[in-house]
Formats: C-alpha cells, sequence, structure tokens
C-alpha cells in the first residue's frame, strides 16, 4: 500500500473504477423496497420474481415488506395521510402497502442504499428485457433483485471508519473550527487520501462511501477522483493562516505539511429504467471537492491529516468494500437466489434469452490491500465485517421531475 506523497502525486494524481457504477434505486422503505410496482402496468420486481421461480407471491411479498419494507417499522406512528406525519419533522412519509388505507410514518431517506452501492459496480449492468417462465423483467426490475440479494446475503467486508449516530445539533467545534466528537471528525483526511489513491488510482476499484460526516447514512459508489492542486507549504505559514497559530497544533510527529484539493466524484440514485451506462452516466454522477492538510514525516511519507475549510464539515464519514462477491449458491433472508438473479441479470447484460448453462464463476475484484497510517483522529481499524444494515439513502428526483 503505497502511501508516499511524492509517489502518489506523481502516479496516482487521478483515477476512476474499471467499470462506471450503474445508478438504480435504493428502494425506499416507505415504497415498501422491491415490492414497489414502479411500472404501474407491471408487477413488481418482487412479484416478478416469485411468479418466474414459483415462489408463493403473497408469502415473498410479505416476507419482503418485514425485512426491508413497511411492515417490517409497525412500531412507528401510525398514519392514513402523509398530514400525520409531518409533526414528526424528520421526513416521514405515510407509508401504505398497496390495498391498505393506513400505514406507518417511515422517513423517506430509509432504504437499502448499502446495497445498491456496492452491487453497482461489482455486477455488470442489466441492459435488455429478459423473460423467465412467461414473466418480463425490466432492466429496473433486475437491478432492484440484485439490490436486495446484496441486502439479504452475508459479506465479508472492509470496513473503516466510525460511524457517527448523531445528533446533527448542537455541532459542538473546537477552538479550530473541528467538530469535538472524534466520529463526526473522521475519516481522518489522511487515511482518505490514501485509501483513495491506492484503491482507485492503483488498483482501479471502485468502493463504497458515506458521503455526508451527519448521522443520516448516504452510501454511494464512487466513480472517480482527481488531485487538483497539490503544494508543500511553510507549517508555520499554514498554521498561522489556517489556524491562527505559530505552530502546527496538531500531530507533533509531522514534518511537512502538504496542502491538497481532490474532485471526487460518485454516483446517485436513480429511477429511470433500461440501460444508464455511458450514455446518461454524466447525468447521475455527483461531484465534490474536498481540501485538506496531508500530515508528512522526514520521508514525505504520510502520517495523517486535518480537513480544511468547508470540508470539515462536509466530508466522508466512513468508506468501505465487499471483499467478493456472493457466493453462487447464497440466498438472501427474503428467498432470493442469487444464482436465479445473476442468470437474469447475465441474460439481460448480455442481451440474449434466458436458458443454457447455468452462469459459471465471475472472478471477483482483485485484492486491495487495506491502507495503515497513523491518523490525528480516531484510528481506523479495517478488518471483515458483514454489509451495513439499516441504510439511510436520500430521496432521489430524477431529471423528469425536477
Amino acid at each position: 500500500m503505497e502511501r508516499n506523497y511524492n509517489t502518489l502525486a506523481q502516479k496516482y494524481n487521478r483515477g476512476s473504477a474499471s467499470s462506471i457504477p450503474w445508478p438504480a434505486s435504493y428502494w425506499p422503505i416507505y415504497q415498501d423496497s422491491i415490492n414497489y410496482r414502479w411500472k404501474p402496468s407491471e408487477g413488481s420486481p418482487a412479484e416478478k420474481y416469485a411468479r418466474a421461480f414459483g415462489q408463493d407471491v403473497k408469502t415473498f411479498m410479505d416476507k419482503v415488506s418485514v425485512v426491508n419494507g413497511i411492515d417490517g417499522w409497525t412500531n412507528r406512528k401510525k398514519c392514513t395521510t402523509e398530514l400525520d406525519c409531518m409533526s414528526l419533522k424528520d421526513g416521514s412519509r405515510c407509508a401504505k402497502r398497496e390495498g391498505k388505507s393506513s400505514g406507518y410514518c417511515i422517513p423517506g431517506w430509509f432504504g437499502i442504499c448499502h446495497a445498491w452501492a456496492p452491487a453497482a459496480y461489482m455486477e455488470p449492468e442489466p441492459k435488455c428485457d429478459v423473460t423467465k417462465n412467461g414473466v418480463t423483467f425490466r432492466p429496473f426490475d433486475i437491478k432492484g433483485l440484485m439490490t436486495a440479494v446484496y441486502d439479504g446475503v452475508q459479506l465479508p467486508t472492509v470496513f473503516t471508519g466510525a460511524r457517527f449516530d448523531g445528533p446533527d445539533e448542537p455541532k459542538n467545534l473546537d477552538k479550530y473550527g473541528r467538530y469535538q466528537d472524534a466520529a463526526r471528525r473522521d475519516i481522518g483526511a489522511g487515511f482518505f487520501h490514501i485509501a483513495l489513491t491506492n484503491i482507485m488510482g492503483k488498483f482501479k476499484q471502485s468502493f463504497v462511501v458515506d458521503v455526508t460526516a451527519g448521522a443520516e447514512v448516504w452510501n454511494q459508489p464512487v466513480r472517480s477522483y482527481e488531485v487538483v492542486r497539490s503544494e508543500l507549504m511553510d507549517p508555520s505559514r499554514a498554521s498561522m493562516q489556517y489556524f491562527g497559530t505559530q505552530t502546527y497544533p496538531f500531530n507533533p510527529s509531522m514534518v511537512r505539511l502538504a496542502y491538497v484539493k481532490t474532485r471526487f466524484s460518485y454516483m446517485a440514485e436513480a429511477n429511470e429504467d433500461g440501460p444508464l451506462i455511458p450514455r446518461r452516466a454524466d447525468t447521475y454522477t455527483r461531484t465534490v471537492e474536498y481540501e485538506y492538510f496531508l500530515e508528512l514525516d522526514s520521508n514525505n511519507n504520510i502520517i495523517g491529516g486535518e480537513w480544511l475549510g468547508l470540508s470539515r464539515y462536509k466530508h466522508p464519514d466512513f468508506l468501505w468494500f465487499p471483499r467478493t462477491r456472493p457466493d453462487l449458491s447464497a440466498v438472501s433472508r427474503i428467498g432470493l437466489s442469487y444464482k436465479e438473479v445473476r442468470a437474469l441479470l447475465d441474460a439481460s447484460a448480455a442481451c440474449k434469452p434466458i436458458g443454457g448453462p447455468s452462469p459459471g464463476p465471475r472472478p471477483n475484484p482483485a485484492p486491495v490491500p487495506v491502507p495503515s497510517v497513523r491518523p490525528t483522529g480516531p484510528s481506523p481499524v479495517p478488518g471483515p465485517n458483514t454489509v451495513p444494515t439499516s441504510g439511510f439513502c436520500r430521496v432521489f428526483i430524477t431529471p423528469q421531475e425536477e
């Protein structure tokens, strides 16, 4: 894992994923996840799957609702209209299962973005309609089914950074304008730079970030980055300019200090059917700029860092990636077979009829070493984990609705 500032600047000043992650829905809980009939004239992805693969439709959809949808949140306030939820002031919608006149107030950003984000770059994008046992699956259906698979199977992951659970107010800043809560201040800028330039710059792999430092969790797959400015600064001058101090107030092991501004792009959600990569990739790409100091030792190795300016408050909270795809024999908590869904996806991606031999093993992404660096904030502790659950995702408005 490369952590030398000079080497990273010379070799990995920019990077992108080997394939662009595909946009898709985060399948909001208030819409009952993949039970949602996104195309009113057809069944939902869950209904189609049950019909095509011989499962009882009602039983399967009830299970979806309990695990990923409305029936899993019956402890929330009951409602019949949106007005019933306004007093909660948390973005709740009155979520009602199809055919029901009442439901529960569920925040609109609750969903399974933590499953869409890795699926979007670990699996090829479905492109064409596929018919199985008389049931036609659209690309958007298949994206939903694959997202639900990634939510419901156990995958070993690398996870680093401490999730900040709130509250967002009061902000509680120190005298340098930084969050006092270490979990809100991380992920450290130095660790972020090493991870980004190695995972994506060196190994050409995407990964998942929670793009906000606050309590809400927005898991998004990373598309690309570019270091647009990078220069060594006199530590005393930099300290006076940014912190109003004669000497650098943080990492005492710092010998040199580098200012960096990085342009960072990730994929947003979409409620649009059909193949979106590459023709619609830019429509669903979101780009932000981060500025930060990198703390260097005498050999210009990165040993920490500090967020600067607005990046102190708007930076990734944590990052993670699965080590592997699901095993071909994996079955999710709601009864989705990865083998069956992948057969649909492979046929759709190739625009060929489903059938023939069972899908063979698809190579997993190349292993990515985990960076090791001593940051000024809480030490990241990467290691095997399961896919983060209880995803919280913002509502995404398609261009047609803006």
